[in-house]
Parts: structure tokens; C-alpha cells; sequence
């Protein structure tokens, strides 16, 4: 295995997590909202008659951008594209969260175009990526600081698998334990709604109770 085999791991990963924030964004509310308001720019009839070539030059240029990011193969590229992908999964964060701070400020009503197992699945993969991204970089700057010190190529390969394997480790438990907590936190706060209705002040009593935790 030689590190062009994890560039191109890094490049898949790098893309289609970026690809996919992307097209979540393009589906959220808040994207929406700017779409008006250019509508009603005075370019407004060129961009209604445009919305399909606008929302592919736009996943194309994000996809562009994080390539140019994992042609960097250092941690401030990496970080990069993990920043970029946080800013275009966010406005699907706002669709579903239970406090709209955002359409307080800009008179915003959530209307998501997608589903809340599909902002889940997303999260997944950036979360998933950017344990993928951290773990692939360390892996190639130990096998050139071995190789630098002369260890020879069967050694090298040894070890860039074990790393590997612990990498697939770490990341399917990180995958089943976030996935754990999203199907087990519905059904918490579902049980614990009836006992705690019937307190005075449940939000209290919920507060307190996290910080004794």
C-alpha cells in the first residue's frame, strides 16, 4: 500500500461528503429564502428561469473547492473542507431545530425538502469524514517518517494496515454509538415528558437533573 492509495481514499471521502452538504444546503429553507430574494433582484428573471443551472454551478464550484482543499494533503486543507461542509449543513441543522433563532431575525419559517433521517445521515458522513481526514494524514506522515529512517517497505505495509484497521474500527463504533443516540433520544425524552409534566417546573427539574449528571 502506498500513500497515493490513501490520497484517493482521502479524495473520495473529501468529495462526496462536500457533494452531499452541498445538495442538503441547496434543499434547506434559509437557501430558499436568499433565492427570493434574488428573484426579486433585477435579475430576478434570469435567476427564475435559471434555478437548475444555478443550483449545479453551485455544487460544482463547492466540490471544486474542497478538491482544491485535499490537494493541499495537510491539516489546515483538511480543516478546510471540514469548516466548508459545517457552513453548507448548517441552514439543514436550523430546519429542524427546536428553537428558530434565524427566522426570528429574518421572519423564517421551516420548510425542509428533506427528511430528518436524511440531515442525519449527512451529519453522519461529515462526522465520519472528519475522522477519516485526521486519521489518513497521521497514517502518511508516520509511513514518510519511517521510510525517512530507513525502514524497509514489508514493515512499512504492516503497520499502515494495522493503522488502518483501527481507523475502520474507530470509525464504525463512532457510526453505531451516533446512531445509538439518535434512535434512543426520541424514546428518552418520550418517557421521561409524562413524569415530568406532572412537576411544577419540569425544565428546572430536567436543568438541574443534566447538571448533577
Amino acid at each position: 500500500m502506498k500513500t497515493g492509495f490513501l490520497r484517493t481514499i482521502e479524495a473520495m471521502v473529501a468529495v462526496a461528503s462536500t457533494y452531499m452538504a452541498a445538495v442538503t444546503m441547496i434543499q434547506t429553507t434559509l437557501y430558499h429564502k436568499l433565492l427570493e430574494k434574488l428573484v426579486g433582484s433585477p435579475f430576478g428573471p434570469w435567476v427564475e428561469g435559471n434555478l437548475s443551472l444555478i443550483n449545479l454551478a453551485i455544487i460544482l464550484a463547492l466540490v471544486a473547492a474542497s478538491f482544491t482543499f485535499w490537494k493541499r494533503g495537510d491539516e489546515a486543507g483538511f480543516s478546510r473542507i471540514f469548516n466548508l461542509n459545517m457552513l453548507l449543513f448548517f441552514p439543514s441543522i436550523l430546519d429542524y431545530s427546536t428553537f428558530n433563532w434565524v427566522g426570528l431575525i429574518f421572519d423564517l419559517e421551516p420548510t425542509p425538502g428533506v427528511s430528518h433521517l436524511w440531515v442525519f445521515m449527512v451529519g453522519l458522513l461529515l462526522q465520519v469524514t472528519y475522522l477519516m481526514l485526521r486519521y489518513t494524514i497521521r497514517i502518511r506522515h508516520t509511513w514518510q517518517e519511517l521510510e525517512a529512517r530507513g525502514a524497509e517497505e514489508p514493515d512499512l505495509e504492516n503497520i499502515a494496515q494495522g493503522q488502518l484497521g483501527y481507523l475502520s474500527l474507530l470509525t464504525c463504533l463512532t457510526a453505531l454509538i451516533t446512531a445509538g443516540v439518535y434512535w434512543a433520544a426520541p424514546r428518552i425524552a418520550e418517557a421521561a415528558a409524562k413524569p415530568l409534566s406532572q412537576l411544577s417546573t419540569p425544565h428546572l427539574a430536567a436543568g438541574i437533573a443534566v447538571v448533577a449528571t
